[in-house]
């Protein structure tokens, strides 16, 4: 089945130069809109006084004539009646359309005529007539048994007009481009920083971790992605460092033993021996299989855990039951080194995972058995809390300084590095981080403290983990 490709986004650069370039223009266009508009109103305006002013005259001067017999009479008083009023235009007709009195060019009464006489002059008896290739604005009323046809011509308007059409169009095209050009320009300078943080982060390579983006250096806009991305690279520069060491240390902690078996082994080939001394020596490097069979299997559960793949298996716990049964797994060991088991408190049964609880309390117990005195007590407390279950191992014994106790549960971390423990139970420094992903497994979490000669590991389960 063939894929659709999906189309890609267009440019933010784009998308606002087009948003502001179309608005600019709608709004450029309503305003010259509105200029034309108003000019034409204002010279129907300025054509209605003018028709006014004539039609008044002419009223005053065909009701001051007693007859309209005397042509010669008439067209004196009409003329003296319009004296000085330039480019406009009228006719007095009679009943029957007889011009008595005619400046109007030869035709426009015919195509005025066709239009019904108004009894009074306003904006709406106002007409607009075309003569020939040219246009006129004018009324036909009717006074007393006469026919007054009074026109302008629009001639000086229209070309007015088509002037300031001309010049708002064209200033309204270059005014929008200026503002796409400039917003466009904006927009790039306003993309600067963030063509200066991509160039940044190009650079930032495994051996550039420790770079960071400064956010005096951006506008505020950008402060949470800044904080956000150099976030990401606190967490990322933490988890590189936290792998190598971590490679650095399997490293180191496998050479140890397969050195070892090399040695044994090129020992014991190095001349023919009974068979009772290779028993030992197969004895010697099964212990060292033993140690880094454990190891890899530590190993490969916390590979499991950082990716979310230790997934518990949910069924009821009691984590009494399991701390009694541990006393009994090591009782051995506790009598051989002369130390008490005590178990305090109690606490509702939990759902999670019973063998990975289990091993993370046994973890707990051996850790706590190893530096506990003889004759002491190794104390395990169970509690409900309102914001679930705690459970504490705590041990007396020498007290661990306050910089190493963020560190406890990190894998391969010792207190005292020089050491390489071979004593009875002891691992390869997992064991607490083995305990850690284990609470964290169950939404839980971890913590130590160390003072007054003891110290104290707890274990926190959350209230979605204790069983209802």
């Amino acid at each position: 089945m063939k894929t659709e490709r999906r189309r890609r986004p267009v440019s933010l650069s784009l998308r606002i130069t087009a948003m502001v370039g179309v608005a600019m223009t709608v709004l450029f266009v309503i305003f010259t809109a509105l200029v034309e508009r108003s000019m034409a109103a204002h010279f129907a305006e300025q054509d209605l006084g003018e028709v006014k002013a004539v039609a008044e005259s002419l009223t005053s001067a065909l009701g001051s004539s007693p007859s309209t017999d005397d042509p010669q009479v008439l067209q004196g008083q009409l003329s003296r009646a319009v004296a000085g009023h330039h480019g406009v235009y009228f006719g007095v007709y009679d009943n029957r359309d007889v011009p008595l009195f005619e400046t109007a060019p030869q035709g426009l009464y015919s195509v005025a005529s066709a239009a019904p006489s108004a009894s009074s002059l306003d904006a709406n008896a106002l007409q607009v007539w075309q003569s020939g290739d040219r246009f006129y604005r004018g009324a036909v009323l009717r006074i007393r048994d006469e026919t007054v046809l009074v026109a302008v011509s629009m001639e000086p308007h229209l070309r007015y007009m088509a002037l300031l059409r001309r010049g708002l169009w064209g200033g309204t095209l270059f005014a929008c481009l200026v503002a796409v050009v400039a917003v466009g320009l904006a927009v790039r300078w306003g993309h600067a920083p963030l063509r200066r943080i991509s160039t940044t982060i190009r650079g930032i390579t495994s051996d550039h971790l420790h770079v960071r983006l400064a956010p005096a250096d951006v506008p505020i806009e950008l402060d949470p992605l800044v904080a956000s991305f150099n976030e990401m690279l606190d967490r990322l520069q933490a988890s590189f460092t936290r792998l190598t060491h971590f490679t650095a240390d399997i490293a180191h902690e496998l050479r140890t033993p397969v050195t070892s078996l090399m040695t044994q082994t090129q020992v014991a080939l190095s001349m023919s021996r009974d068979p009772a001394a290779y028993r030992e020596v197969l004895y010697s490097s099964l212990e060292e299989l033993e140690r880094m069979g454990k190891m890899i299997g530590d190993m490969l559960f916390l590979a499991q855990a950082d990716q979310r793949l230790a997934r518990p298996e949910q069924g009821t716990v009691d984590l009494g039951e399991e701390a009694r049964a541990l006393f009994e797994f090591f009782e051995a060991w506790a009598e051989d080194v002369g130390v008490e088991f005590v178990l305090d408190g109690d606490a509702p049964a939990v759902q999670g995972n019973r063998l990975m609880l289990r091993r993370a309390l046994s973890n707990l117990i051996a850790n706590a058995l190893r530096y506990t005195p003889r004759g002491q007590g190794l104390r395990v407390t169970l509690a409900h809390q309102p914001d679930g279950v705690e459970l504490s191992v705590e041990n007396p014994g020498p007290e661990i300084a306050a910089e190493h106790l963020p560190k406890l549960f990190d894998r391969f971390y010792r207190v005292d590095p020089a050491r390489q423990h071979r004593d009875r139970g002891e691992g390869a420094g997992l064991g607490l981080a083995i305990v850690k992903a284990i609470a964290e497994a169950h939404g839980g979490s971890v913590g130590v403290r160390s003072s007054g000669g003891t110290t104290c590991f707890t274990v926190r389960l959350p209230l979605a983990a204790v069983a209802a």
